[in-house]
């Protein structure tokens, strides 16, 4: 039997995942429900067309409407890889609140991964594809990591208190 503030230690990294995992469901939603604008998006981006259009950066601009497709579609299938590793690690978590020691370690992959492809998406595909290396930072319509430095240290201290958590 674990003691209460185990228990709180638990509660606080399943809320991080199921939170992280709820965002990622209504952005998933919204690219279902809504992929033109969220397209648009990804293809003002890719094209680099409101940035500073510095000749020495403009090389790494993607203008092909198929690549541009493409890309827009495995960001997509990122973020329905967070929502459904990130459901089932929250219900395993939540199974598992009470479980022993070792029990509670082996609950924890699902929902660690949730957070790592979460990381991928947010930090790897929107920090740096979008707002480095396509300099998106540089536009005033079409920032790429707007929202993302909130949503990455969210999920880094997720990731971290269910590492530490025992």
């Amino acid at each position: 039997m674990i003691d209460d503030t185990t228990l709180i230690f638990r509660i606080a990294p399943l809320l991080l995942v199921a939170g992280t995992t709820l965002m990622a469901t209504i952005v998933v939603v919204g690219n279902l429900t809504d992929p033109r604008s969220n397209l648009q998006y990804v293809e003002r981006i890719l094209s680099m067309d409101t940035t500073f259009r510095s000749p020495r950066l403009m090389w790494r601009a993607i203008r092909s409407p198929k690549l541009q497709r493409l890309a827009f579609g495995v960001i997509v299938l990122l973020e329905t890889a967070v929502v459904v590793t990130g459901w089932i690690g929250t219900v395993i978590l939540a199974s598992n609140l009470r479980a022993g020691t070792d029990d509670w370690h082996d609950a924890k992959f699902w929902a660690a991964l949730a957070l790592v492809l979460a990381l991928v998406v947010w930090f790897v595909a929107f920090e740096i594809g979008g707002n480095e290396w396509f300099a998106s930072w540089q536009s005033d319509t079409w920032r790429a990591a707007e929202q993302t430095p909130r949503i990455n240290l969210v999920t880094l201290a997720a990731l971290i208190l269910l590492a530490i958590s025992n």
